[in-house]
């Protein structure tokens, strides 16, 4: 049995896999400062775990945290800064989608896209504000916008009545186009490649996109398991 830890910036999950990859059970989350999680596990299962915001970690689990040092099944072009969040999450498609050109959107605290081709040379893509950082943005960097949380809301192109639907509007529609734009770019490149949304954000996107998108949920635990799975069988 497996498990893949995630530290987030925003939350901690715990997912558990078969030595065959199949996911038992639903992915738990817990609080950043919670770490029940681990004295609820027994002594002698395999451990993996990806720290995305850096967090401490006990160092009797210091050997489990993958690094960039780790074995990976792919070629690294992008920076070596890119985070290993989106690193596992273009693996777990791999696992779903075998052959070919592959890239992943993630609608997380930020907004990334992370390609992989068919080569598994790990390309990177961009990276921008999340749809709750780009409300947070709006409030922080003008004193007199209110604070919001993210709503999905219909685009009116004759205008609108209130500051609030103004913001929910562009924080919304603004990320939709973003990655439309990001979409169409990789199919020029790449024709045939299969573009996965993933992240906490993406049930909201995935209707308004067009056709041909994946939705996809726990990519990067999944990612996890492939670099394990791939280690283990060096």
């Amino acid at each position: 049995m497996i498990w893949a830890i995630e530290l987030g910036n925003t939350r901690n999950k715990r997912t558990r896999f078969s030595p065959h990859g199949e996911q038992l059970g639903e992915t738990e989350f817990f609080k950043l400062d919670d770490w029940s999680w681990l004295d609820s596990m027994a002594e002698g299962v395999e451990l993996r775990i990806v720290n995305t915001a850096q967090r401490f970690v006990p160092e009797d689990l210091s050997t489990a945290v993958l690094t960039q040092d780790s074995p990976w099944p792919m070629t690294w072009q992008a920076a070596p800064t890119i985070g290993l969040d989106r690193c596992l999450a273009v693996l777990g498609a791999r696992r779903l989608h075998p052959v070919g050109d592959l890239a992943v959107i993630s609608c997380g605290t930020c907004l990334t896209g992370t390609l992989l081709d068919a080569a598994n040379t790990l390309r990177g893509g961009p990276i921008s504000p999340g749809w709750t950082m780009r409300l947070e943005a709006m409030a922080a960097g003008a004193r007199v916008l209110p604070r919001l949380s993210p709503e999905s809301v219909p685009f009116s192109p004759t205008g609108t009545i209130t500051t609030e639907s103004s913001m929910q509007q562009g924080a919304y529609h603004g990320m939709l186009a973003e990655m439309q734009f990001w979409i169409a770019s990789w199919r020029q490149e790449y024709p045939d490649v299969a573009i996965y949304l993933t992240g906490g954000d993406g049930s909201a996107f995935a209707k308004p996109l067009e056709s041909g998108i994946f939705a996809a949920s726990n990519l990067e635990a999944l990612g996890i398991f492939a670099q394990y799975d791939y280690e283990k069988n060096l």
